[in-house]
């Protein structure tokens, strides 16, 4: 006979195959889920949502700045906020400067460089060289001492006058330390002695000497010996330059160019010298002159004058310096060959 008794409400217990089962359906179930929405995320509103890299992109490289975290298995629970990385430190590179406009006037440098770096310029830095300096080349010095000639002993009568005037550089016509003192003088060789010895203005015009010519290295000499009244010419418009020069010419000569006026009776002058009576007469007033002005020397006696008797270099030393003495050029130099001024009477 059948049992009339409802059965009874009680479940029995899921075994654990069913458990397996279930398992497996809702894994796949899931599995599909996440597949789908990974493919089009923006058809089911989840496009903010973050996916395992298995159903969405590769892999995050060591650059990205954040982690991206699996969703959750249920749905219903919230996601968990992804863990902040700290970004990589930002490497500021300055850019490059233009390179037009107003050129630097130096390297162009950081303008605050890192400590403990060394900056080298790209340019090393010329350093300033100071200005040269200029000097003024120094004036000679003045020749300590007489000068010595080998042919003029220091007792020779004429040596102060010869060094004085070698000295004064109006003597320079000598070499190897010779001055050779006992050579007769040209008229030209006096002009030019004359020339450098004078400061004189030119008094009378000049002379076209016919034996005198423009490549005469003594032709400028001659014309200003004319010229300042010292010397003249021969007739026929000669000068005669290399002819031997008298005594008695360079006496007139000298007298000549100091404008010495005769005082006095020349003749009674003139009586000092044993030889008076042969001064040609054109010339006895210009010697008395000299005379009396201290110019004439004779050597080697002093009432000896010898006037056409051809003058010595030493000699015409001699007279030249007394005209620089009677000019106040000079000072006076003792020597008893020096004719010393008379009294004349009247």
């Amino acid at each position: 006979m059948s049992s009339s008794q409802p059965p009874s409400g009680e479940r029995n217990p899921l075994g654990f195959d069913e458990l397996i089962a279930i398992l497996v359906a809702f894994g796949t179930m899931g599995t599909i889920f996440f597949w789908a929405t990974s493919r089009n995320p923006s058809q089911f509103g989840m496009r903010n949502w973050q996916f395992p890299a298995v159903f969405s992109a590769p892999a995050a490289g060591p650059a990205s700045p954040t982690l991206l975290i699996p969703a959750p298995s249920s749905p219903d629970l919230p996601a968990p906020a992804p863990a902040k990385v700290p970004a990589p430190a930002t490497i500021l590179i300055p850019s490059p400067r233009p390179t037009t406009g107003i050129a630097p006037l130096g390297p162009i440098l950081p303008a605050i460089p890192p400590v403990g770096v060394i900056v080298v310029p790209q340019t090393p830095i010329a350093r300033e060289t100071p200005p040269a300096i200029i000097t003024k080349p120094k004036a000679p010095k003045p020749k300590v001492g007489p000068v010595k000639f080998s042919d003029i002993p220091d007792k020779y009568w004429a040596r102060p006058f010869i060094v004085a005037l070698v000295d004064r550089q109006i003597f320079t016509d000598f070499t190897e330390n010779k001055f050779r003192p006992d050579e007769p003088m040209t008229r030209a060789e006096l002009a030019r002695l004359i020339e450098r010895m004078s400061d004189k203005e030119p008094t009378r015009k000049p002379i076209n000497f016919e034996d005198v010519k423009d490549k005469n290295p003594a032709a400028s000499a001659i014309d200003g010996s004319v010229e300042k009244g010292f010397l003249k010419g021969y007739p026929n418009n000669e000068f005669r330059p290399t002819k031997d020069v008298p005594r008695v010419e360079v006496i007139v000569a000298l007298a000549s160019g100091l404008n010495l006026k005769q005082e006095g009776n020349a003749t009674k002058i003139l009586q000092v010298y044993t030889d008076r009576k042969k001064v040609p007469k054109w010339a006895v007033e210009k010697v008395a002159a000299a005379t009396k002005a201290g110019i004439v020397v004779n050597h080697p006696k002093p009432t000896l004058l010898q006037p056409n008797k051809t003058a010595t270099r030493a000699e015409v030393a001699a007279m030249i310096y007394q005209a620089m003495v009677k000019k106040g050029q000079v000072p006076a130099k003792p020597s008893k060959y020096v004719i010393k001024q008379v009294k004349s009477s009247k």
